[in-house]
């Protein structure tokens, strides 16, 4: 469950979620640039708590390990973001929801130009965990005399 605080400012109370999100849509200079950035709204108002490197999960399961470089006040997804995006073959306008769970640690949902979300490719990390549940199945079959 998430937690949340409140905040007071000009006269009203707001409320700060304990998960906020953010989203990109990808351009062409992310594509030429090989780079990601983070808004600078959201680096404001999160960056302390951010550290290289990050790591993003999709709803599959991967997580990929990415650095974060900062300057001049922004932060950007960079070391490790074009396998990212390469494997997920971003394009430009494509949509990006970002949620940050803390500590470096964020969660993508990505969709397409026609707005819906993608249909995730396997990773080699989903593959062998797959391989590894699969060869626990044989080999309980075989304990039990069943095939």
């Amino acid at each position: 469950m998430a937690s949340s605080s409140h905040q007071q400012g000009n006269s009203h109370l707001k409320f700060i979620s304990s998960s906020p999100y953010f989203l990109k849509i990808i351009l062409q200079d992310t594509i030429q640039n090989g780079k990601l950035g983070i808004p600078r709204k959201f680096v404001k108002n999160h960056g302390n708590s951010m550290s290289s490197p990050a790591m993003l999960s999709v709803p599959s399961g991967a997580v990929w390990k990415v650095e974060l470089t900062k300057s001049d006040g922004k932060i950007w997804l960079e070391n490790g973001w074009l396998e990212f995006s390469n494997h997920y073959s971003l394009d430009i306008g494509h949509l990006l929801v970002f949620r940050y769970d803390g500590n470096s640690n964020f969660r993508i949902i990505i969709f397409d130009k026609s707005a819906s979300e993608i249909q995730y490719p396997y990773t080699s990390n989903n593959h062998s965990r797959s391989s590894e549940i699969l060869k626990l199945n044989i080999n309980e079959s075989k304990d039990d005399g069943s095939i």
